[in-house]
């Protein structure tokens, strides 16, 4: 990500003429280290593989550097021991970003789920994932499981349709939206995706806590109003957070 994040702000340009030795080899360095991260945080993940404690693999998405989920501890234990009761057959995911919660999802999912995420690459709330980082998300697909890694703007019609086709107009048992977090882009998220969810499925917003206003996060304003007409479970460790907080809202 830090390859993508630089190349977007133009820092990677090659100067003109031929590259410093001194350059070069930093580059190299930096290109070894981040590989030999991945190697250790990949055979840790291989170590926990069939591990089915919600909060054991809560504790590896959020304790690691490669897969860390932005995210409160405490909330996502919440969240991973639903879905550990819930093990969607099919599930959504809106906002992937360095996978801890897609890896977090496909661990938890039946061992023959179909999952899909949808990851918007660029924007305020994008950010989207490398070349590199997709390889490695394929590879969260347990061995009978089909996981599609969707990148694109989740409320184009295009996308809609994919999605339908990903999961072969079937409804869903499981949603999670975690992508635009202005009011407008969170509702049409919501008005697009939650009628798939099935009786007796579940809808989880990220976000739902009161953010700062100058970080234009309006996903409380929409929950303030979604919980008015479902069963609920607010999620929020501490009110003053200022960030984070998880909704579920059951279909039932």
């Amino acid at each position: 990500m830090a390859d993508q994040a630089l190349a977007q702000t133009g820092a990677l340009k090659d100067p003109v003429g031929p590259r410093p030795v001194a350059d070069t080899r930093y580059t190299l360095r930096y290109k070894l280290a981040w590989r030999w991260r991945v190697c250790c945080c990949w055979a840790r993940y291989l170590s926990i593989a069939h591990h089915r404690n919600a909060r054991e693999l809560t504790d590896f998405v959020l304790d690691n550097h490669f897969f860390n989920a932005s995210q409160v501890r405490g909330e996502l234990v919440a969240l991973a021991e639903t879905l550990a009761q819930l093990r969607p057959d099919r599930a959504l995911e809106i906002g992937t970003f360095r996978g801890g919660t897609l890896l977090l999802l496909t661990r938890l999912a039946s061992p023959h789920a179909t999952v899909v995420s949808v990851d918007l690459p660029g924007g305020k709330f994008g950010g989207g994932y490398s070349t590199h980082r997709r390889r490695l998300y394929r590879h969260f697909a347990r061995r009978d499981q089909r996981l599609h890694l969707l990148q694109g703007d989740s409320h184009s019609k295009e996308m809609f349709e994919r999605v339908k086709v990903a999961f072969e107009n079937k409804p869903l048992d499981y949603l999670f939206i975690d992508g635009d977090h202005t009011y407008e882009g969170v509702k049409k998220d919501f008005q697009m995706y939650a009628p798939f969810v099935r009786k007796g499925g579940i809808i989880a917003l990220h976000d739902i806590a009161e953010h700062p206003p100058s970080i234009g996060c309006e996903v409380s304003r929409l929950w303030s109003e979604l919980k008015l007409h479902y069963r609920h479970e607010e999620i929020i460790q501490d009110r003053a957070q200022g960030w984070a907080g998880i909704g579920i809202l059951y279909q039932d």
